[in-house]
Protein backbone atom coordinates (compact mmCIF):
# COMPACT_ATOMS: atom_id res chain seq x y z
CA UNK A 1 0.00 0.00 0.00
CA UNK A 2 1.20 3.52 -0.76
CA UNK A 3 2.55 5.66 2.05
CA UNK A 4 2.56 9.42 2.61
CA UNK A 5 -1.07 9.50 1.60
CA UNK A 6 -4.44 10.30 3.16
CA UNK A 7 -7.64 8.79 1.81
CA UNK A 8 -11.08 10.41 1.94
CA UNK A 9 -12.58 7.14 3.05
CA UNK A 10 -14.10 5.20 5.93
CA UNK A 11 -11.21 3.40 7.62
CA UNK A 12 -13.35 0.24 7.85
CA UNK A 13 -12.96 -0.10 4.10
CA UNK A 14 -9.49 1.39 3.72
CA UNK A 15 -7.77 -0.72 6.34
CA UNK A 16 -8.82 -3.89 4.49
CA UNK A 17 -6.26 -2.97 1.79
CA UNK A 18 -3.35 -2.69 4.24
CA UNK A 19 -1.24 -5.89 4.25
CA UNK A 20 -0.88 -7.97 7.40
CA UNK A 21 1.93 -6.96 9.78
CA UNK A 22 3.02 -3.94 7.70
CA UNK A 23 2.45 -1.00 10.08
CA UNK A 24 4.82 -0.01 12.89
CA UNK A 25 2.54 2.31 14.86
CA UNK A 26 -1.13 3.25 14.94
CA UNK A 27 -1.45 6.72 16.46
CA UNK A 28 -5.06 7.83 16.53
CA UNK A 29 -7.84 9.78 18.22
CA UNK A 30 -11.16 7.97 17.64
CA UNK A 31 -14.58 9.57 18.26
CA UNK A 32 -15.15 9.54 22.01
CA UNK A 33 -18.91 9.02 21.54
CA UNK A 34 -20.09 11.36 24.29
CA UNK A 35 -21.09 14.36 22.14
CA UNK A 36 -24.74 14.51 21.11
CA UNK A 37 -25.92 15.21 17.55
CA UNK A 38 -22.46 16.14 16.25
CA UNK A 39 -20.90 14.67 13.13
CA UNK A 40 -17.58 14.22 14.95
CA UNK A 41 -19.07 11.42 17.00
CA UNK A 42 -19.85 8.88 14.29
CA UNK A 43 -20.21 5.44 15.86
CA UNK A 44 -17.90 2.77 14.46
CA UNK A 45 -17.64 -1.00 14.69
CA UNK A 46 -15.15 -1.16 17.56
CA UNK A 47 -14.60 -4.91 17.47
CA UNK A 48 -13.86 -4.89 13.76
CA UNK A 49 -11.68 -1.77 14.02
CA UNK A 50 -9.43 -3.03 16.79
CA UNK A 51 -9.21 -6.47 15.18
CA UNK A 52 -7.97 -4.76 12.01
CA UNK A 53 -5.46 -2.79 14.09
CA UNK A 54 -4.08 -6.08 15.38
CA UNK A 55 -3.92 -7.56 11.88
CA UNK A 56 -2.02 -4.69 10.23
CA UNK A 57 0.44 -4.06 13.08
CA UNK A 58 3.83 -5.71 13.15
CA UNK A 59 4.41 -8.01 16.10
CA UNK A 60 6.54 -5.39 17.85
CA UNK A 61 4.20 -2.57 16.79
CA UNK A 62 2.30 -0.15 19.00
CA UNK A 63 -1.11 1.43 19.18
CA UNK A 64 -1.17 4.87 20.81
CA UNK A 65 -4.73 5.80 21.67
CA UNK A 66 -6.25 9.12 22.76
CA UNK A 67 -9.50 9.05 24.67
CA UNK A 68 -11.63 9.87 27.69
CA UNK A 69 -14.71 8.57 29.44
CA UNK A 70 -16.51 5.25 29.12
CA UNK A 71 -15.51 4.58 25.52
CA UNK A 72 -11.80 4.97 26.30
CA UNK A 73 -11.91 2.40 29.10
CA UNK A 74 -13.91 0.06 26.87
CA UNK A 75 -11.34 0.39 24.08
CA UNK A 76 -8.49 -0.44 26.42
CA UNK A 77 -10.37 -3.54 27.56
CA UNK A 78 -10.96 -4.57 23.94
CA UNK A 79 -7.24 -4.28 23.26
CA UNK A 80 -6.47 -6.42 26.28
CA UNK A 81 -8.98 -9.04 25.14
CA UNK A 82 -7.25 -9.10 21.73
CA UNK A 83 -3.93 -9.90 23.39
CA UNK A 84 -2.33 -6.46 23.35
CA UNK A 85 0.02 -5.67 26.21
CA UNK A 86 -0.42 -2.38 28.07
CA UNK A 87 2.87 -0.47 28.22
CA UNK A 88 2.24 3.05 29.53
CA UNK A 89 -0.27 5.81 30.18
CA UNK A 90 0.49 9.43 29.27
CA UNK A 91 -1.43 12.50 30.37
CA UNK A 92 -1.67 15.42 27.95
CA UNK A 93 -1.92 18.64 29.96
CA UNK A 94 -3.67 21.04 27.57
CA UNK A 95 -2.73 24.15 29.55
CA UNK A 96 -6.33 25.38 29.34
CA UNK A 97 -9.83 24.09 30.06
CA UNK A 98 -11.99 23.00 27.14
CA UNK A 99 -15.22 24.63 28.35
CA UNK A 100 -15.97 27.32 30.96
CA UNK A 101 -19.56 26.17 31.51
CA UNK A 102 -19.16 22.58 32.74
CA UNK A 103 -19.00 21.81 36.46
CA UNK A 104 -15.31 20.85 36.47
CA UNK A 105 -12.80 22.24 34.01
CA UNK A 106 -11.41 19.58 31.69
CA UNK A 107 -7.73 20.33 31.18
CA UNK A 108 -6.29 16.96 30.20
CA UNK A 109 -6.70 13.94 27.96
CA UNK A 110 -5.41 10.46 28.55
CA UNK A 111 -3.27 8.49 26.10
CA UNK A 112 -2.69 4.75 26.44
CA UNK A 113 0.18 2.91 24.78
CA UNK A 114 -0.12 -0.80 23.98
CA UNK A 115 2.10 -3.17 22.04
CA UNK A 116 0.79 -6.02 19.93
CA UNK A 117 3.39 -8.37 21.35
CA UNK A 118 7.05 -7.47 21.88
CA UNK A 119 7.42 -3.71 21.48
CA UNK A 120 9.78 -1.83 23.79
CA UNK A 121 9.27 1.87 24.51
CA UNK A 122 12.25 3.97 23.47
CA UNK A 123 14.41 5.71 26.05
CA UNK A 124 13.66 9.27 24.95
CA UNK A 125 15.16 12.54 26.12
CA UNK A 126 13.75 15.96 25.35
CA UNK A 127 15.18 19.44 25.38
CA UNK A 128 15.14 20.84 28.92
CA UNK A 129 13.58 24.15 27.90
CA UNK A 130 11.00 22.45 25.66
CA UNK A 131 9.94 20.20 28.51
CA UNK A 132 9.72 23.03 31.06
CA UNK A 133 8.69 25.98 28.86
CA UNK A 134 5.43 26.30 30.82
CA UNK A 135 7.26 26.03 34.16
CA UNK A 136 9.39 29.18 34.54
CA UNK A 137 9.87 28.43 38.23
CA UNK A 138 11.55 25.11 37.34
CA UNK A 139 13.94 26.87 34.96
CA UNK A 140 14.66 29.54 37.60
CA UNK A 141 15.39 26.93 40.28
CA UNK A 142 17.78 25.10 37.98
CA UNK A 143 19.67 28.29 37.17
CA UNK A 144 19.80 29.17 40.87
CA UNK A 145 21.09 25.69 41.70
CA UNK A 146 23.93 26.06 39.25
CA UNK A 147 24.67 29.57 40.51
CA UNK A 148 25.15 28.30 44.08
CA UNK A 149 28.21 26.32 42.96
CA UNK A 150 30.23 29.54 43.15
CA UNK A 151 29.75 29.45 46.92
CA UNK A 152 30.60 25.75 47.26
CA UNK A 153 34.15 24.90 46.27
CA UNK A 154 33.58 21.12 46.22
CA UNK A 155 30.53 21.32 43.98
CA UNK A 156 32.21 23.96 41.81
CA UNK A 157 35.14 21.61 41.20
CA UNK A 158 32.76 18.76 40.32
CA UNK A 159 30.90 20.97 37.86
CA UNK A 160 34.11 22.32 36.35
CA UNK A 161 35.40 18.77 35.92
CA UNK A 162 32.14 17.74 34.25
CA UNK A 163 32.32 20.53 31.66
CA UNK A 164 36.02 19.87 31.01
CA UNK A 165 36.00 16.08 30.87
CA UNK A 166 32.37 14.95 30.83
CA UNK A 167 32.88 13.07 34.11
CA UNK A 168 29.65 12.67 36.08
CA UNK A 169 30.56 12.52 39.75
CA UNK A 170 28.67 9.97 41.81
CA UNK A 171 28.26 9.50 45.53
CA UNK A 172 27.02 6.67 47.73
CA UNK A 173 23.22 6.64 47.92
CA UNK A 174 21.28 6.47 51.14
CA UNK A 175 18.78 3.61 50.88
CA UNK A 176 15.29 4.04 52.19
CA UNK A 177 12.08 2.05 52.38
CA UNK A 178 10.59 4.67 50.08
CA UNK A 179 12.96 3.84 47.17
CA UNK A 180 10.41 1.47 45.66
CA UNK A 181 11.12 2.37 42.03
CA UNK A 182 14.92 2.41 42.23
CA UNK A 183 16.82 -0.58 40.93
CA UNK A 184 18.00 -2.87 43.71
CA UNK A 185 21.41 -2.99 42.02
CA UNK A 186 21.80 0.79 42.19
CA UNK A 187 24.02 2.02 45.02
CA UNK A 188 25.16 5.40 43.73
CA UNK A 189 23.56 8.76 43.01
CA UNK A 190 24.84 11.57 40.82
CA UNK A 191 25.62 14.88 42.49
CA UNK A 192 22.42 16.95 42.22
CA UNK A 193 24.09 19.95 40.62
CA UNK A 194 25.64 17.67 38.00
CA UNK A 195 22.15 16.25 37.36
CA UNK A 196 20.91 19.75 36.51
CA UNK A 197 23.93 20.46 34.32
CA UNK A 198 23.51 17.19 32.44
CA UNK A 199 19.83 17.99 31.92
CA UNK A 200 20.66 21.33 30.37
CA UNK A 201 23.31 19.90 28.08
CA UNK A 202 22.20 16.33 27.31
CA UNK A 203 18.42 16.81 27.62
CA UNK A 204 16.11 15.22 30.19
CA UNK A 205 14.08 12.01 30.26
CA UNK A 206 10.55 12.14 28.87
CA UNK A 207 7.81 11.86 31.47
CA UNK A 208 4.22 10.62 31.61
CA UNK A 209 2.74 14.13 31.84
CA UNK A 210 3.34 16.19 28.72
CA UNK A 211 2.37 19.85 28.64
CA UNK A 212 1.46 21.04 25.16
CA UNK A 213 -0.81 23.95 24.31
CA UNK A 214 -2.99 23.95 21.21
CA UNK A 215 -3.04 26.90 18.84
CA UNK A 216 -6.75 27.24 19.48
CA UNK A 217 -7.35 30.05 17.00
CA UNK A 218 -5.59 28.44 14.02
CA UNK A 219 -6.91 24.89 14.12
CA UNK A 220 -8.92 23.33 11.29
CA UNK A 221 -10.56 20.62 13.41
CA UNK A 222 -12.30 20.86 16.82
CA UNK A 223 -10.18 18.07 18.35
CA UNK A 224 -6.89 18.91 16.62
CA UNK A 225 -3.84 17.81 18.59
CA UNK A 226 -0.60 19.83 18.88
CA UNK A 227 1.99 18.57 16.43
CA UNK A 228 4.82 18.68 18.97
CA UNK A 229 2.80 16.45 21.31
CA UNK A 230 2.42 13.84 18.56
CA UNK A 231 6.12 14.09 17.71
CA UNK A 232 7.03 13.32 21.32
CA UNK A 233 4.66 10.34 21.37
CA UNK A 234 6.10 9.03 18.10
CA UNK A 235 9.61 9.29 19.54
CA UNK A 236 8.58 6.86 22.29
CA UNK A 237 7.33 4.13 19.98
CA UNK A 238 8.99 4.47 16.56
CA UNK A 239 12.10 5.39 14.60
CA UNK A 240 12.82 7.22 11.34
CA UNK A 241 11.38 5.47 8.30
CA UNK A 242 8.65 3.64 10.21
CA UNK A 243 5.10 3.49 8.84
CA UNK A 244 2.54 5.30 10.99
CA UNK A 245 -1.21 4.80 10.51
CA UNK A 246 -3.91 7.23 11.67
CA UNK A 247 -7.34 5.75 10.85
CA UNK A 248 -9.13 8.90 12.12
CA UNK A 249 -6.89 11.45 10.44
CA UNK A 250 -8.93 14.61 11.10
CA UNK A 251 -6.66 17.63 10.65
CA UNK A 252 -3.70 15.44 9.55
CA UNK A 253 -1.60 16.42 12.57
CA UNK A 254 -0.21 12.87 12.72
CA UNK A 255 0.90 13.23 9.10
CA UNK A 256 2.55 16.58 9.89
CA UNK A 257 4.37 15.01 12.85
CA UNK A 258 5.57 12.22 10.54
CA UNK A 259 6.86 14.71 7.97
CA UNK A 260 8.72 16.60 10.70
CA UNK A 261 10.32 13.43 12.10
CA UNK A 262 11.06 11.51 8.87
CA UNK A 263 8.39 8.85 9.23
CA UNK A 264 5.97 7.51 6.60
CA UNK A 265 2.25 7.88 7.12
CA UNK A 266 -1.12 6.54 6.00
CA UNK A 267 -4.36 8.26 6.98
CA UNK A 268 -8.10 7.86 6.54
CA UNK A 269 -10.59 10.70 6.99
CA UNK A 270 -14.26 10.05 6.22
CA UNK A 271 -15.46 13.67 6.38
CA UNK A 272 -14.97 15.50 3.08
CA UNK A 273 -14.72 18.95 4.70
CA UNK A 274 -11.93 18.00 7.10
CA UNK A 275 -10.22 15.92 4.45
CA UNK A 276 -10.00 18.88 2.05
CA UNK A 277 -8.74 21.18 4.81
CA UNK A 278 -6.10 18.65 5.85
CA UNK A 279 -4.91 18.20 2.25
CA UNK A 280 -4.56 21.97 1.92
CA UNK A 281 -2.59 22.07 5.18
CA UNK A 282 -0.20 19.34 4.06
CA UNK A 283 0.36 20.85 0.63
CA UNK A 284 1.30 24.14 2.29
CA UNK A 285 3.81 22.37 4.54
CA UNK A 286 5.60 20.18 2.01
CA UNK A 287 3.92 19.85 -1.40
CA UNK A 288 6.91 18.06 -2.91
CA UNK A 289 6.48 15.12 -0.53
CA UNK A 290 2.76 14.83 -0.09
CA UNK A 291 0.58 12.77 -2.39
CA UNK A 292 -3.21 12.93 -1.99
CA UNK A 293 -5.74 10.47 -3.28
CA UNK A 294 -9.48 10.90 -3.20
CA UNK A 295 -11.54 7.79 -2.90
CA UNK A 296 -15.18 8.14 -3.96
Amino acid sequence: METNIIYNEDNHEGMKRIPDRSVNVILTDPPYLYLKNQKLDRPFDEQFFFSECKRVLKDDGFIVLFGRGESFYRWNTRLSDLGFKFKEEVIWDKRRITSPVIAIGRRHETISIHTKRGGVINNVKVNFFEKHKFEPEKIARTVERLATTFGNRKTFDLLKNYYESGAKEYQKSVDSKFNVTRSKDSNVNMNRTIVFAVGLEDRVKEQTIIQAASDHYNTIHPTQKPTNLLERLLALVSKEGDIILDPFSGSASTAVACINTNRQFIGFEIDKEYYDLSIKRLNEIQPSLFNSKKVS
